[in-house]
């Protein structure tokens, strides 16, 4: 009996996860360059199930196979193109295909780790530098900072940066063999891993646009409420297991 009220604990946990990750997708709506999640469930391996301290029937004798529950397999990213929207500013940039906008983030020792994003809603410090909203620095080509006289200029399609039409820079935009071994970091932001392979970028950069996320509050509000009734299925569940013991501890098993 325990058994089954285990197995309902395991579907719980399992769409409390998948909550906490429409959650998060809702709160990210309306953040730029956001790629939505989405959870992954999978079954415990089946176990089989033997018959034991029978003396009418052999000793160990198989009588089929069962599952323990379920666990999260996977939470995995959806990379699909968000829409654009157009915004005239002339740092903000959305990239048309798959890739991202390599930057650089400054340690205390002065070293440079690389990051990447989607979001292109880029702006200049105090040094001229090209940085994100989140301060990091946009590389370019040759792996260094790009910095720009003025915010006044125009980026082609490959991410080449012109002031009075004169090249000035090109934003480094990479692609990579598999999206999903990047780590999401927060802020719109990823890191790489020791699986992620970087490729040639082959969209184009759309200046004076920004990619919005590509959570549909609609459908994520649906998964929400079949979430809900999935998770108050297992909490019934868990209920009349709890009603059932209660019944036989307090009530077969007294003795008159």
């Amino acid at each position: 009996m325990l058994r089954g009220l285990y197995t309902a604990y395991t579907g719980m946990r399992g769409q409390q996860d998948k909550m906490d990750t429409i959650s998060n997708n809702l709160a990210n709506a309306d953040t730029i360059g956001y790629k939505k999640d989405q959870v992954v469930l999978k079954s415990f391996d089946e176990v089989l199930m033997y018959k034991i301290n029978d003396p009418e029937k052999v000793m160990g004798e198989k009588i089929g196979s069962m599952s323990l529950g379920v666990k999260v397999d996977e939470i995995y990213t959806d990379h699909m193109q968000g829409s654009f929207k157009q915004t005239d500013g002339p740092l903000d940039i959305g990239l048309q295909g798959q890739g991202m906008i390599k930057l650089g983030e400054m340690s205390e020792d002065g070293s440079m780790s690389e990051k990447y994003t989607r979001d292109g809603s880029l702006k200049l410090d105090q040094q001229g530098r090209l940085v994100t909203n989140s301060g990091l620095f946009v590389l370019n080509t040759e792996g260094e900072v790009i910095t720009l006289p003025t915010d006044q200029v125009r980026i082609n399609q490959s991410g080449v940066i012109y002031s009075n039409e004169k090249m000035m820079s090109q934003i480094q935009i990479v692609d990579f063999e598999d999206m999903g071994s990047l780590r999401k970091e927060g802020a719109s932001q990823y890191i790489k891993t020791k699986d992620t392979i970087e490729k040639e970028f082959s969209g184009t950069v759309e200046q004076g646009f920004l990619e919005s996320s590509n959570t549909n509050s609609i459908e994520e509000m649906i998964n929400m409420m079949a979430v809900m009734r999935s998770y108050e299925s297992n909490q019934k569940i868990i209920q009349t297991y709890d009603a059932t013991l209660d019944k036989a501890v307090n009530s077969i098993g007294v003795v008159r």
